[in-house]
């Protein structure tokens, strides 16, 4: 009888446990529960991962500079690239007179945007953190903009994905054909 009770007690602690990740999973992601939701934390699983490789050597980077000629045209491109040849994560930075930024793009292992992290700062004394994530079919589940340091600047409270005059737009596809595209500023010799 008490193997059958400990049998029982096991599945029904199974079953809610369960349930309630089912739950939590299919629950909508709000302000209060966005940092402990399933999707959320499957995303920083991927960036953690992503990371972690960098750090180790398990991917093949490559980096290309430019000269400063235009507001928010590419100054670095950075890409780190799978054993499978896909862009795990693409980096690029650019800036304007008074304000700087840098985009980290993480990939999944089939090359889908999975989250965006944009960092940098303004000569008003504004520093931003702003992270974007997305879920495997694109759509955004969650974003959030913080301003770390300093009074708010001119950035959009949601990223663009086009192109247009408010902000340069996030890399949502084909990362390597953007780091390999032509630049509008000319590009720095490497140095042997």
């Amino acid at each position: 009888m008490r193997t059958n009770l400990a049998v029982i007690l096991f599945v029904a602690t199974f079953l809610c446990l369960s349930f309630g990740a089912s739950a939590m999973q299919e629950e909508k992601i709000t302000a209060s529960n966005w940092q402990r939701h399933p999707k959320i934390i499957q995303v920083r699983a991927i960036v953690d991962s992503i990371n972690a490789g960098i750090r180790k050597g398990a991917f093949k980077i490559s980096q290309r500079e430019f000269e400063y000629c235009e507001s928010y045209e590419d100054t670095i491109r950075k890409m780190a690239v799978d054993s499978k040849g896909v862009v795990r994560r693409y980096e690029n930075a650019g800036g304007s007179e008074d304000s700087a930024l840098t985009w980290q793009h993480y990939y999944d292992q089939l090359g889908r945007l999975r989250f965006v992290f944009i960092s940098g700062g303004a000569a008003n004394g504004a520093q931003l953190e702003h992270r974007i994530y997305f879920d495997e079919s694109g759509k955004r589940l969650w974003e959030e903009q913080k301003y770390v340091k300093g009074p708010k600047y001119y950035w959009p409270e949601i990223w663009p994905e086009e192109k247009n005059d408010q902000a340069p737009p996030i890399q949502k596809f084909e990362p390597a054909k953007a780091f390999a595209a032509k630049s509008q500023c000319e590009e720095k010799k490497r140095k042997r």
